[in-house]
């Protein structure tokens, strides 16, 4: 599965060319980790969703460690999806 994770200004936004998928993520506030901010998932099966949500979690945490992407104070971790 081929996607697309680009850093729009404080959202890392993962998406599934040329399909409509789109599932952004943000820094939690309270936890070292990324938050669901957003997404946009036209009717699938079950099976897909599931599968792209996986490997775009995946994908924006490979991100957020390439580009450093940590509020000013936190850990600089994210740590791997299971």
């Amino acid at each position: 599965m081929d996607l697309t994770v680009e850093l729009d200004r404080e959202e890392i936004v993962v998406t599934k060319p040329p399909s409509t998928f789109l599932l952004a993520y943000r820094k939690s506030v309270e936890e070292r980790r990324l938050v669901l901010s957003r997404s946009r998932m036209p009717p699938m099966s079950h099976i897909a969703a599931r599968e792209f949500r996986a490997k775009a979690s995946q994908a924006a945490n490979d991100k957020a460690r390439e580009v450093d992407y940590v509020a000013p104070g936190r850990p600089r971790y994210f740590p791997r999806s299971a």
